[in-house]
């Protein structure tokens, strides 16, 4: 879910400038120069505020609050004190259209530097079905049904590497070669319904263990939740930036 935040920006920093010429894109977007921070994250916000409920059609654009994550899995790792199997299917992430981009640098036409992007968001809040099965801490945990977590004050900080890909004059394309992405929220809290087989005390004695030590808890999740989400926002940078060239995306 947290590498979702990012995609956010890096499918605004991509969807400001689809078409080629300004009179097809939407009121209000313009194409930007693509070494012009200030636009970009002006383009960026202008998409997350008019348009992340709504998406834009004629851009491939869809809907991103909510936005429908189908399927979503971490495994586990017996060295971590952290050691599920959980997973999400179908899940809803909700509270992208308050997502503030704050940094949109590192873009050049030959790629030479990692692009660093930065945003914050209020609230985002994950609601779908979900198992989870292993153990937290020093107590077991087994459950199946819905969830809903809630991250507080997010910054998302997500470093992507791409490579140039020629195809004929005045046609660059990009290629993603690495992605790293950090969340930092302020706080996270967990719900999970029918959590061993909705045995009422059980199931209370782990949620007050988990939102007690939720920080822990996230971290020892962060690697899992990064590597999962980088192979899906790869997938996806590689479809736009390998069907549209730089010179379509930007004014270069």
């Amino acid at each position: 879910m947290e590498l979702t935040l990012a995609l956010v920006l890096l499918l605004g920093c991509a969807s400001i400038s689809v078409h080629g010429h300004a009179s097809e894109l939407p009121s209000g977007i313009e194409r930007c120069g693509i070494m012009d921070e200030a636009c970009l994250i002006n383009g960026v916000n202008n998409v997350l505020r008019n348009y992340a409920k709504s998406g834009i059609k004629e851009m491939g654009l869809i809907p991103l609050d909510p936005l429908r994550i189908k399927k979503f899995t971490i495994g586990r790792n017996p060295h971590s004190p952290v050691n599920i199997d959980l997973s999400f299917h179908d899940a809803d992430v909700l509270g992208l259209h308050q997502a503030v981009a704050k940094r949109a640098s590192g873009f050049t036409t030959d790629l030479s530097r990692s692009i660093e992007l930065i945003m914050e968001v209020p609230e985002v809040v994950v609601k779908g079905p979900y198992s989870v099965d292993g153990r937290v801490l020093i107590l077991p945990i087994a459950g199946k049904g819905n969830a809903e977590i809630r991250l507080t004050k997010t910054k998302v900080h997500a470093f992507i590497k791409f490579k140039r890909v020629s195809k004929g004059e005045h046609q660059t394309f990009a290629e993603v070669v690495d992605i790293k992405v950090e969340v930092t929220p302020h706080h996270v809290s967990y719900h999970l319904e029918n959590l061993f087989n909705g045995q009422k005390d059980l199931s209370e004695n782990m949620h007050a263990l988990i939102n007690e030590n939720w920080r822990d808890i996230f971290n020892e999740l962060k690697p899992g939740i990064g590597e999962a989400f980088g192979l899906i926002a790869k997938s996806v940078l590689d479809r736009i930036f390998g069907k549209l060239s730089l010179e379509q995306l930007f004014v270069v």
